[in-house]
């Protein structure tokens, strides 16, 4: 499969200029802001960028790998302070906040294989339906509910609030913005300078009033298996109206702070192939392009 991989990345590589400026933004960026503890040796040139495109699509075979059962529990490591077998002895549901960084389709189909508490993922892209039908194809006992949202409001809450005291969890991103409203955002550094990240899973993770963990599932170094960073963050996730600023800036701070340490670990897998710190003005011309997997 990889060889007929290889010229599909070769294709975009070539085709995409704005991901290609982007990826190589990004990987000096980390460079510059890791100093001594860069993962690089030297400043990253184009061959960096490209090994970058070269692992994202390998995440995207292993999406469906991970559906169809060929990975499996065994070929995962836990390196967070929360293991999926915590969350299903708890009664209560919460709230799991990923990224586009490693590939949370990973632990989404380890979860749903291994363990009965349904995940309900909160995708910003189109076609929803037509992937959840796509993966019970693939896997007819899959326990993941896959909802396409333009936007988190009041129905949208209800809905999830009932699911959790359920048991089930919520699992959404906290690295994507809104291209239909981006005031809905703060800026907040994150290597070495301000870029937009959304406030709504942080708005529904205090409306939901449960326990929130950060989610992330990082190919290992060794290439043949996953480090799954799954890290309790709070019982409960308050933003008091007076001071709902400060607080979400300190959740933010605790969430950029883990990115942050996660890209010097695995810099070829932060797979956001825009400008991610001008977002605001360019996201809407590259949703669709080969960065936006949701």
């Amino acid at each position: 499969m990889r060889l007929v991989l290889a010229p599909v990345i070769f294709y975009f590589f070539l085709t995409g200029g704005n991901a290609r400026r982007a990826s190589l933004d990004y990987l000096r960026r980390l460079h510059n802001f890791s100093g001594d503890a860069s993962p690089f040796a030297s400043v990253p040139t184009w061959r960096d960028s490209l090994r970058h495109f070269w692992q994202f699509g390998l995440a995207s075979l292993e999406k469906t790998d991970a559906w169809i059962g060929r990975i499996r529990k065994q070929h995962v490591q836990n390196c967070g302070n929360t293991h999926f077998r915590d969350l299903e002895q708890r009664p209560e549901g919460g709230v799991l906040i990923g990224s586009h960084l490693g590939n949370l389709e990973v632990a989404r189909a380890i979860a749903s294989s291994s363990y009965s508490k349904r995940m309900n993922v909160l995708v910003f892209t189109e076609h929803a339906q037509a992937f959840n039908r796509a993966l019970r194809e693939l896997n007819p006992n899959v326990t993941v509910d896959v909802i396409q949202v333009t936007n988190i409001d009041m129905g949208l809450a209800i809905m999830l609030r009932e699911r959790v005291d359920q048991g089930e969890f919520v699992v959404i991103v906290g690295d994507r913005t809104s291209v239909t409203d981006p005031s809905q955002s703060v800026r907040h550094h994150f290597l070495g300078k301000p870029a937009q990240f959304a406030i709504g899973p942080w708005v529904l993770a205090s409306i939901l009033e449960c326990p929130v963990y950060f989610l992330f599932c990082l190919r290992n170094s060794t290439g043949a298996g996953y480090d799954l960073h799954l890290d309790f963050v709070t019982a409960q996730l308050q933003l008091p109206r007076r001071s709902r600023q400060q607080h979400i800036d300190a959740i933010l701070s605790q969430y950029i702070a883990k990115l942050e340490t996660l890209c010097r670990h695995y810099p070829y897998q932060w797979f956001n192939f825009f400008d991610f710190w001008q977002q605001q003005e360019t996201a809407a011309t590259t949703e669709g392009s080969v960065g936006n997997a949701d």
